[in-house]
This record gives structure tokens, C-alpha cells and sequence, in this order.
């Protein structure tokens, strides 16, 4: 007897031998529904990032220290030359919180002020000395004396941030 005929056969208690079509059947089962969830396309924010605004950050800042966030919001005015301020339009009492540029990747604001960027970085204290040593940085002190030891994003990634179009087309493709 060969031994795809052994597999066939029955074994004394009555059941066949190895998994079969069964076993296939339930290991891509198992496969589809692990794969379900997951959205490939479009990662907007990092899988240790929080979508937040920058008034949660202003009013809530020692909740977000250290953490790393990602905001959505129209920059309003450059800083020196690796920075720039975003602030919660919504909210007119709310201070503008300064994005320093650490991704070593230069980035240029959208001439049109109403395209918003979108930043993914950990919220510090602005500390000149200090952030200057952690991310190898020279930045021009001069620019940021309102800012020194308020809240502010170190970003490791900066975009302009997709629009619902953009976002909707994605997820048909």
C-alpha cells in the first residue's frame, strides 16, 4: 500500500490520519480573520502615537510629556529655521505650541495657510541645550525666547496631511 493510501485509511478507533482538506480549510480561516482587521493602506498615525489637538496639549501638557503625539493643524508662523507654531484654530485663547523639526528631513510650509500638516513626535518642554544634544540639532536660541520651558513637538515626521478625499480614495483601492 502506498502512503497516500495509508493517510486514506482508517486507523482501528475508527478516524483518519492527518488533518486533510480540513486542516487547510481551517488554518486560512484562521489566517483571514487575524489579516481582518488590519488596515495596510493607509497608516496615518504611528502604532505609538495619539491623535490629538494642540489645545489638549496647551491645557493637559504634563499628561502629554514624553509621549509621542500626532496632530492635524494649519502652521501659522516659522520659527528659526527648523521650527514652526500650530495652534487649534477654534480656540482663541489657546497658546501656540512650537514643532521643532527633527526628522532630518527639511520640510517647507504650504504657501496656502489653510492646508494643514500633520506632525508625529513626542511632546517636550522646549529646553534648548537639552533638545539640542538629544537630536543632534543647532538651533538659533533668538527665535524661541517665548517658547523656552513651554510645550512643544519634537517631530520625527512631518506631511501635509491627507485630505477626506485623499483618505476615501485610499481605503477603495
Amino acid at each position: 500500500m502506498s502512503k497516500a493510501e495509508e493517510t486514506k485509511t482508517n486507523t482501528k478507533d475508527g478516524s483518519k490520519r492527518g488533518f486533510g482538506d480540513l486542516g487547510v480549510l481551517l488554518a486560512l480561516s484562521l489566517l483571514a480573520a487575524t489579516f481582518r482587521g488590519c488596515n495596510f493602506s493607509q497608516p496615518e498615525t504611528t502604532s505609538t502615537s495619539t491623535l490629538v489637538n494642540t489645545s489638549e496639549i496647551t491645557y493637559n501638557a504634563n499628561e502629554f510629556m514624553y509621549r509621542t503625539v500626532t496632530i492635524r493643524s494649519k502652521a501659522l508662523d516659522k520659527v528659526g529655521l527648523a521650527s514652526f507654531t500650530v495652534k487649534d484654530k477654534q480656540l482663541f485663547d489657546s497658546e501656540p505650541i512650537v514643532v521643532v523639526n527633527a526628522s532630518g528631513v527639511p520640510f517647507n510650509l504650504p504657501a496656502d495657510r489653510n492646508i494643514e500638516v500633520q506632525v508625529t513626535g513626542p511632546v517636550r518642554r522646549l529646553n534648548i541645550p537639552k533638545i539640542e544634544q538629544e537630536y543632534n540639532l543647532n538651533l538659533q536660541d533668538q527665535y524661541y525666547k517665548k517658547y523656552i520651558n513651554k510645550p512643544a513637538i519634537i517631530a520625527q515626521e512631518i506631511k501635509i496631511a491627507p485630505q477626506q478625499g485623499q483618505i476615501a480614495q485610499r481605503i477603495r483601492n
